[in-house]
């Protein structure tokens, strides 16, 4: 009777746990990691994300925001989660590429910890002046560093813009101060009060700065000019080459996530940025879409990585 017992115990145990294993993809709330502040670029967008893909995969996807340490927080969390498709990482350039190379020993994950499913959104990364200075392009303001050395202050507030800030003043020889700030809205908002002289930001950033006339972009760094600031030239126009740097959003799972819920995301993740709140709030910052395949996704994702580990190493900066 016992031993009868044990075993119909035994069997509906394991009957219970392969229910469990073969329940359908999704069948709990999802959980969306953001490494960065609310209400900050990268939040507004994730909340977007997270309502779409609630009516697209009919569940619940829950916000949580892990701010701190250059996003290196958040992220290291997914990166412990169990690889199982409930919990998602919105990384970034910061997290998932100049992280690496920024702080290879201290994150607390490592390029092999994800797995990237698909793309959101990118802006180039172009360079800011108050929208008053006298500067008109990059030639006045090499000529005014030149004429007044060691009197520029250049502001960052991350590590992608903190390597653009390098690059530049190696590149240009101009001796400016690289002053780092905690987020690029407050590196924007020092320049737009005369704080320091020139800054380096993604353009969705800096859209609602420039629409006030506080800032205005000098050059942009991407191969051709930005659609939403048309007349300002390119990096590579004004004579500095092979400088094209941009800021984009995506999203992460923990490496090992099985391939149909990868799947399932990619295709999710590819019609939210169909959605009328997706296109409209692109359109507002001035962001572009990232729509690729999974495959797609996962050669950018190891592309990115080997680009900002040149800049870096090109730009010497050496973070705290």
């Amino acid at each position: 009777m016992l031993r009868s017992s044990f075993l119909l115990g035994a069997l509906c145990a394991l009957g219970t746990a392969s229910a469990w294993a073969q329940a359908p993809y999704p069948s709990r709330p999802l959980t969306l990691v953001v490494p960065f502040a609310a209400g900050s670029g990268t939040d507004i967008g994730a909340r977007v994300l997270a309502k779409d893909l609630t009516e697209l995969l009919k569940t619940p996807v829950v916000i949580d925001n892990k701010q701190g340490a250059n996003g290196a927080l958040g992220a290291a969390a997914v990166a412990r989660a169990k690889p199982d498709g409930y919990t998602l990482l919105i990384g970034s350039a910061t997290t998932n590429a100049v992280n690496f190379s920024f702080f290879p020993s201290k994150l607390g994950y490592e390029p092999g910890s994800f797995d990237m499913v698909a793309g959101l959104g990118t802006s180039p990364i172009s360079l800011y002046v108050a929208g008053n200075a006298k500067w008109r392009n990059l030639a006045d303001l090499r000529a005014y560093a030149k004429a007044h050395p060691n009197e520029l202050r250049c502001g960052s507030g991350n590590a992608v813009t903190q390597v653009a800030c390098e690059i530049f003043r190696k590149t240009t020889g101009i001796d400016a101060v690289t002053v780092p700030y905690k987020s690029n809205p407050q590196s924007l908002t020092d320049l737009a009060g005369g704080h320091i002289d020139f800054a380096f930001s993604d353009a969705s950033v800096a859209k609602v700065f420039i629409d006030g006339n506080k800032l205005k972009p000098l050059a942009v760094a991407a191969a051709q000019r930005y659609p939403a600031t048309p007349d300002v030239a390119t990096f590579r126009e004004q004579g500095m080459a092979d400088f094209e740097l941009a800021g984009w959003t995506a999203v992460f799972v923990p490496a090992g996530t099985p391939a149909p819920v990868a799947e399932m995301l990619n295709a999710a993740v590819r019609k939210s940025l169909a959605s009328p709140e997706s296109v409209q709030l692109r359109a507002s910052n001035g962001t572009q879409p990232l729509a690729f395949t999974l495959e797609e996704s996962r050669r950018f994702a190891k592309e990115e990585i080997a680009r900002w580990a040149r800049y870096v190493k090109n730009s010497g900066v050496k973070p705290e």
